[in-house]
């Protein structure tokens, strides 16, 4: 009975999306569980057309009240790695690029993943509560990263000169961030773009990570986040 429940709603997100001239490329594993029906949001941007590549692994578990939003006219792919769980209230956020969840990732209530690039969880990383993943070119968590509640990373902000002129009309400045291996940020924390966590490092709660290069196995903390010291020594 799930299983048909599950092969009905994707029937009618298909039709959905052809009726936008959405191609909806499709691989769904055994035993997809779902708490609810996920829904589909349309940002009608774009006039028509365009690609959603979804694929859901094995044993996935999935929360009430999934959001799915996809922009017209752009390429999506939504990548959910075996044994994954997403809990109540996620939103998937397509803005033409990937969201990508290895193996065993886990994303707890409230989260939003948004990506117009490459947005990457590895094995067993976590996302604690209202987490805030933003990806405009390159957001990298490699395998067993941590996240505590309410963290955000961003790869992307406004430009602002102090003039005028509407903050949203200044450039995106844009630059990679990448968390290796382990790595562990405490609550409340912001990554900002071109920051580097190494592996097995841990960032402080209520830290601002603004550009740094946090050396593996070292505690940074503060604002704006510094090396704070070894955790070995």
């Amino acid at each position: 009975m799930r299983r048909l429940r599950l092969k009905l709603w994707l029937a009618a997100i298909r039709l959905r999306l052809r009726r936008h001239g959405v191609r909806l490329e499709l691989s769904l594993g055994r035993d997809v569980r779902l708490a609810g029906r996920p829904r589909l949001d349309i940002d009608p941007y774009g006039t028509t057309g365009g690609a959603l590549r979804l694929a859901i692994g094995d044993h996935v578990r999935v929360g009430r009240d999934l959001v799915l939003e996809v922009r017209l006219g752009a390429e999506h792919v939504f990548e959910i790695g075996e044994g994954s769980v997403l809990q109540d209230h996620v939103r998937l956020q397509g803005r033409g690029g990937a969201i990508r969840l290895a193996d065993h990732v886990q994303v707890r209530d409230f989260c939003e993943l948004k990506s117009a690039g490459e947005l990457t969880l590895g094995t067993r990383a976590i996302c604690g509560r209202n987490v805030t993943l933003h990806c405009v070119e390159s957001v990298a968590l490699g395998a067993r990263v941590g996240l505590a509640e309410r963290v955000t990373i961003t790869d992307s902000d406004h430009g602002h000169d102090g003039s005028e002129r509407w903050f949203m009309d200044q450039p995106v400045v844009v630059g990679p961030v990448v968390l290796e291996d382990n790595a562990f940020v405490a609550t409340n924390s912001v990554v900002l773009r071109g920051s580097r966590l190494g592996r097995n490092s841990v960032v402080a709660a209520g830290a601002v990570v603004a550009g740094l290069e946090l050396p593996a196995g070292h505690l940074g903390g503060g604002v704006p986040a510094r090396v704070l010291k070894n955790l070995g020594s």
